[in-house]
């Protein structure tokens, strides 16, 4: 029988590994944990943490963010211009 692996953000269940992300990232562990928690799942840090690819996606997907554009005045002229930040 092959081993199981299991996402520790959502818990779903699989023995597939191509489904799973080994989770090594150690700034983002806190938010993992922290999503874990909030879902009702214990977390153990010692053993090899596995994430499924949907909650990577989601955890990573958090940082993107679009730019907008935010209309300026320039002190010098007073001329109006779109900065995109």
């Amino acid at each position: 029988m092959s081993e199981a692996y299991e996402c520790l953000i959502c818990g779903y269940t699989s023995s597939y590994r191509h489904e799973f992300v080994e989770f090594l990232d150690t700034v983002k562990l806190p938010k993992v944990v922290e999503k874990a928690r909030s879902r009702g799942r214990s977390v153990n840090v010692s053993a090899p943490l596995y994430i499924c690819l949907k909650c990577s996606l989601e955890l990573y997907q958090e940082e993107v963010k679009e730019p907008r554009s935010i209309r300026v005045v320039c002190p010098r002229c007073g001329e109006v211009v779109d900065v995109w930040l």
